[in-house]
C-alpha cells in the first residue's frame, strides 16, 4: 500500500491542482446563484405618530432580523450587513402590535442583489404601547468622599435642578427620585464640574437601568460647591430660673460639647465659644431634671452652618434635692473667740446640734472639723447670755439651724496678797516720803 501511494506521487499532486484549476473554471465560467443571509438590526420610523397620541412603545423580543437573498458566488464577498436596511413604519401600527418588516437594499448593491428575493424573518416585528409620562424630579445632592480635615461643605447649586423625565408610565413609576454625586475627597476650595443625573428607587438605591426605557431632558447637570473653614465652639449653655426650695441646680449634661461651625474666617476668627439662649434652658420651680432638645442652627451667628446631626441634640438640666445631716458639737472642746481672763465661761449643754443642708453625696464627705465651729465671746459681762456659734460653711452647704444653748460669764476671784509682798510695799512707801 505505502508504495502505492508513494509511487508517482509528484504526478498525483499535479493531479490534484489541475482538478481545482478546472473546478474554478468552471464556477467562474457558469458564476451560479446562491442563497445567502445577513442579520440586521431593525430600525424603527415614525415615532411621532405615537408621541402624538400619547403612547410610547417597546419592541418585544430582539429587534434584528435575518435577510435572506440570493447573489452569485462571484458576488457574495461583496454584499455586507449594512447594505441593508430593515424597518418597521410606526404608521402601519394596529391593535394586534403586529408591524411588518420592510427590508430595502442601497442603489449600489441593486445590480448585485435580486430584490424580489429579499426576504426578512421573523417577518413582522411586535410592538407593545403603553401611556406615555413625562414627570419633573427636583434634584437631591449626595457627597461622597472624605472632606478634608478643618474644612466642610457649605452652599451647592446646581444648574439646573430639575428635570423632566419621559417614558413609560410603569418605567416612571418605579422612580422615586433624582439626584446627582459630587465628590468632596480633600477639597479646600470651591468647585464646580459637570454631573450624570443618578435615578433612585423608594429604597435610596440606585437605578441604572431604568436608563434605558426613559429619557431625560438634560443628561448634564452643572454644579459649583462652596467649601468652607470649619472651626470648633464650645457650647455655653445660658441657664436661668430659681430651682423650688430645698432643690438644687447641679449643672447640664449634653450629648455634645462643642460643634465644630462653618463659616468664612472673618466671622469664625473672633469667636471660642457658642452662646445658647434659650426659653427651654429655664429651671424655674424644677424638682426633677429637666430633658430639652434643641436645634443649634437656631443660635448660629449669620452666614454659619452646622451639620445635620447637630440640628437635634439632648441637652439634660440636673436638679437634685437637698438633705439634711446633724453634726454634734461640744461646747467646751470648741475653741472660743474673745474670752477674757478676767471671767470665766461655762455653758448650759453639753452638746449642740449643727444641721447642715446639701446634697447627700457632698453630706457624705463633710467632716465636722471642716466647720471651723468658734464660739464667739466678744464683749460679754457677767451674767447670762445666748451662746453664739460661728461656723464656715462652704462649698454648697448651708446652715439650717443650731441647738440654742446659754453661756453664763462670771468674775473670777481676787487672790490675797502674800506677807513679803506687803513689807515690800510698805518699804517702797517710806523711801517716797
Amino acid at each position: 500500500m505505502k508504495e502505492k501511494l508513494l509511487n508517482n506521487f509528484g504526478l498525483k499532486v499535479a493531479s490534484l491542482a489541475l482538478a481545482f484549476a478546472v473546478w474554478m473554471a468552471v464556477v467562474n465560467i457558469s458564476n451560479p446563484v446562491i442563497d445567502d443571509s445577513q442579520q440586521v438590526n431593525v430600525e424603527v420610523r415614525n415615532e411621532a405618530v405615537l408621541e402624538a397620541s400619547g403612547l410610547t412603545y417597546e419592541i418585544i423580543g430582539k429587534d434584528a432580523v435575518t435577510v435572506s437573498y440570493q447573489v452569485r458566488t462571484r458576488d457574495r464577498s461583496l454584499i455586507r450587513a449594512s447594505d441593508f436596511h430593515a424597518y418597521v413604519d410606526l404608521k402601519d401600527y394596529n391593535v394586534t402590535g403586529a408591524i411588518p418588516v420592510t427590508v430595502e437594499i442601497n442603489r449600489d448593491k441593486e445590480t448585485l442583489v435580486k430584490s424580489d428575493a429579499i426576504t426578512a424573518r421573523p417577518m413582522v416585528i411586535r410592538v407593545k404601547t403603553e401611556e406615555l409620562q413625562r414627570k419633573v424630579f427636583d434634584l437631591s445632592v449626595n457627597t461622597i468622599g472624605k472632606k478634608a480635615d478643618g474644612y466642610d461643605i457649605g452652599m451647592i447649586s446646581l444648574s439646573p435642578d430639575s428635570v423632566t423625565v419621559e417614558g413609560p408610565e410603569s418605567a416612571i413609576g418605579q422612580i422615586n427620585g433624582m439626584g446627582v454625586e459630587i465628590n468632596v475627597e480633600n477639597q479646600t476650595a470651591d468647585f464646580s464640574g459637570s454631573a450624570v443625573p443618578i435615578f433612585y428607587d423608594a429604597n435610596g438605591n440606585q437605578m441604572p437601568d431604568i436608563g434605558s426605557k426613559v429619557s431625560v431632558n438634560s443628561e448634564g447637570i452643572d454644579f459649583n460647591v462652596s467649601v468652607l473653614k470649619a472651626k470648633n465652639l464650645t457650647l455655653n449653655f445660658e441657664i436661668f430660673g430659681q430651682v423650688e426650695k430645698g432643690y438644687r441646680f447641679t449643672g447640664v449634661e449634653s450629648e455634645v460639647k462643642s460643634v465644630p461651625v462653618v463659616g468664612t474666617k472673618s466671622v469664625l476668627a473672633p469667636l471660642s465659644s457658642l452662646s445658647i439662649v434659650s426659653d427651654k434652658l429655664s429651671i424655674e420651680d424644677a424638682t426633677e431634671d429637666k430633658v430639652v432638645e434643641l436645634d443649634l442652627s437656631q443660635y448660629l451667628p449669620p452666614n454659619t452652618s452646622v451639620g445635620e446631626q447637630y440640628r437635634n441634640i439632648t441637652v439634660t438640666l440636673k436638679v437634685e434635692p437637698l438633705t439634711t445631716r446633724t453634726f454634734i458639737l461640744e461646747p467646751e472642746n470648741l475653741a472660743q473667740k474673745g474670752a477674757s481672763e478676767d471671767y470665766e465661761y461655762s455653758f448650759d449643754k453639753t452638746s449642740v446640734e449643727v444641721i447642715i443642708r446639701g446634697l447627700t453625696e457632698d453630706l457624705d464627705t463633710l467632716d465636722v472639723s471642716a466647720l471651723k465651729a468658734v464660739i464667739d465671746l466678744s464683749n460679754q459681762e457677767p451674767g447670762t447670755h445666748t451662746g453664739v456659734l460661728r461656723l464656715e460653711v462652704s462649698g454648697g452647704f448651708e446652715l439650717a439651724s443650731v441647738t440654742p444653748f446659754n453661756v453664763t460669764v462670771t468674775a473670777r476671784s481676787q487672790e490675797p496678797a502674800s506677807e513679803e509682798s506687803s513689807v515690800e510695799s510698805s518699804e517702797a512707801g517710806e523711801g517716797t516720803q
